[in-house]
């Protein structure tokens, strides 16, 4: 599929930044303080250099479908012009060739896409699964914090406090983003960043001001293992955002500017957790951090209010963000059940498109109203076992059959992953092979607890 749009450097990393932080702040300081600032150290910066490695894997991956596509399709021209002449001159064969520069990507493509074209057709309905699953469950959580969030603000206006009603205004809103290309509009993009970047400022001086007013920095703990099921499924939930890069990615230009913008963002988005975090051991005790399911939670009384009513708007800012998942669901729903109904733009109106976007909306605000006390589960079941796919297995079994099925060497490629060693590929599949069963169980069990 043709795609005409190219994005900057800067819109584009705006993007990706709107993606990846998406919920980790709000998310990770109660988890890292129930499981200590020392795991989850370890485990935020584990999973930071996974997920660039990964969206390295997942780069070169679309580069790789887009030389055998581009292969394919010129062997079946070749074949086409052989049943009309004998001739097969130099001039024919170079004819058929696409008009390209030296490295280019031609054709988009989505994880279930180029699984179909590495492995076959089951590889495609597994892949679509997991991911389709994923971001079911990616956007139920994100519609529970926000209704959460912004219901406790308005606790005392009549229909605004209504968790409801937060839910059904956010999830109508990104249906209808999700027919416009906000990835590249950089004007949006930047605001919502700039926004971001002020509510992770507002926690950070709040925080401050907590101690401030102690006198004291509280006491943390460092180590405490029981938590760690959780605090890596939360860590993969945070950084996972590499379903929804190859469509984000994909069109930058320069090209060059690819791995620069993977790097920044990741090390970014770990930097800013960890200080959240941080800060947020140092200003609440861990009873206080226990006892609330959102961190802007901790900042509902005395002085600090001024700080819970801005960073309680920072999941709406996700209003940039769902609508890209939203997309990705119903590209990837569309392809294997209708691909004959999926229009050529992605972004076009029509009745199938309309209907498999009210297949996502509806059932994810119903279940994000049912599930309005069990995040922790949602997080839980997606990250830790659907993410750990997404993050580790999929990209790395992409590039291992998509090399064996097209050789690629040019040491200047600015698609090709740097990590060209295969026991990057194998540390990653085994790593997922250890994570995805220890992390179901663990949540079975929980589950288990929870309502048994």
């Amino acid at each position: 599929m043709k795609q005409q749009n190219f994005i900057k450097p800067f819109p584009a990393f705006n993007t990706f930044i709107n993606v990846l932080m998406a919920s980790g702040p709000i998310l990770l300081p109660m988890i890292s303080a129930k499981v200590g600032y020392g795991y989850a150290s370890i485990s935020l910066t584990i999973c930071c250099l996974i997920s660039i490695i990964a969206c390295d894997f997942i780069i070169e991956a679309l580069y790789l479908a887009d030389q055998i596509d581009k292969d394919t399709d010129t062997m079946s021209r070749l074949n086409i012009q052989a049943t009309h002449t004998v001739s097969d001159s130099t001039e024919e064969i170079e004819s058929a060739k696409p008009l390209e520069s030296k490295y280019s990507l031609q054709s988009q493509f989505e994880y279930g896409s180029m699984a179909k074209l590495f492995y076959g057709k089951w590889a495609e309905y597994c892949t679509v699964s997991i991911i389709v699953i994923y971001l079911y469950g990616a956007v139920i959580a994100k519609g529970v914090m926000v209704g959460n969030s912004l219901s406790s603000v308005f606790n005392d206006i009549t229909l605004l406090k209504e968790y409801w009603f937060w839910i059904v205004i956010f999830f109508a809103v990104c249906g209808i983003l999700s027919f416009k290309d906000v990835a590249s509009i950089q004007i949006v993009q930047t605001i919502v960043a700039l926004a971001r970047y002020l509510t992770i400022l507002s926690m950070l001086i709040g925080s401050i001001q907590e101690m401030a007013n102690k006198q004291e920095i509280q006491k943390m703990q460092w180590f405490n293992i029981d938590a760690l099921p959780q605090m890596i499924s939360t860590a993969i939930f945070a950084f996972l955002m590499h379903h929804s890069s190859p469509g984000m990615l994909r069109p930058v230009r320069p090209s060059s500017a690819i791995r620069k913008i993977i790097f920044i963002s990741f090390t970014f988005g770990l930097l800013t957790f960890l200080f959240v975090c941080l800060t947020a051991s140092w200003a609440f005790t861990l009873e206080n951090l226990s006892n609330v399911s959102f961190y802007s939670q901790c900042f509902s009384e005395g002085n600090l209010r001024w700080a819970y009513y801005i960073i309680s708007f920072y999941m709406f800012l996700n209003i940039a963000a769902l609508p890209v998942l939203t997309i990705t669901i119903r590209k990837n729903l569309m392809k294997l059940v209708v691909p004959h109904l999926l229009p050529k733009d992605n972004l076009k109106i029509t009745l199938p498109t309309a209907l498999f976007t009210l297949l996502i909306v509806v059932p994810c605000a119903a279940l994000a109203i049912l599930l309005k006390d069990d995040i922790e589960i949602i997080v839980g079941l997606t990250g830790g076992v659907c993410g750990v796919f997404i993050l580790l297995t999929i990209p790395a079994a992409l590039v291992l059959q998509g090399r064996k099925k097209h050789n690629v060497k040019y040491s200047d490629n600015p698609y090709i992953s740097k990590f060209q060693h295969p026991s990057w590929i194998w540390a990653l599949i085994v790593l997922g092979c250890v994570f995805v069963p220890y992390n179901l169980y663990m949540q079975i069990k929980k589950i288990i607890d929870h309502y048994g």
